[in-house]
């Protein structure tokens, strides 16, 4: 194999290996600036929580799931997000994905998580897309409008970062 060739065969091999990363980053950025896409939200708990609440607050919604194993590494970070940032205008809201809402709450009660949560249920799927995995964080800034979005598992210390926002 020519030199020139070689060349041109590692590049095309180089992109079409950063390839995924690029999709997924274009992915992360198409929604931000957008504002919260729901009006109201019941919670597991039967309260109903309406996005006007939210006026002033920044917005951690955390799609999560009782069977997904990256999910039980981070929601012990995000109850700790919650609890230490709570009184200081930080509202943090999980999105149950799992097909049954007996799961969504008795996963919440065993493991003790007060971070309000909902299920996503089909009629909340017409406001609230459900990610194509799960964990992911979507975070909607004091004006409400979407400022950080990452799929996949968080290091407990980007999941404690989120304050900044506040």
């Amino acid at each position: 194999m020519h030199l020139k060739s070689r060349r041109n065969a590692i590049q095309a091999g180089v992109l079409v290996a950063c390839l995924p990363s690029l999709v997924f980053s274009q992915n992360n950025s198409a929604d931000l600036g957008s504002p919260i896409p729901w009006s109201q939200i019941k919670l597991l708990n039967d309260e109903v929580l309406q996005s006007p609440q939210l006026k002033g607050q920044v917005l951690v919604t955390y799609f999560w799931a009782s069977w997904c194993p990256f999910c039980a590494q981070q929601s012990p970070e995000i109850e700790k997000l919650f609890v230490k940032h709570q009184s200081k205008g930080l509202y943090v809201l999980g999105v149950s994905v799992d097909k049954d809402l007996s799961a969504a709450k008795i996963h919440m009660q065993k493991n003790r998580y007060n971070f309000p949560s909902t299920w996503l249920d089909p009629q909340l799927k017409s406001e609230l897309k459900k990610p194509s995995s799960v964990p992911v964080v979507a975070v909607y800034n004091k004006l409400g409008l979407l400022v950080q979005y990452e799929k996949g598992q968080m290091f407990a210390e980007d999941v404690q970062a989120l304050s900044r926002w506040i």
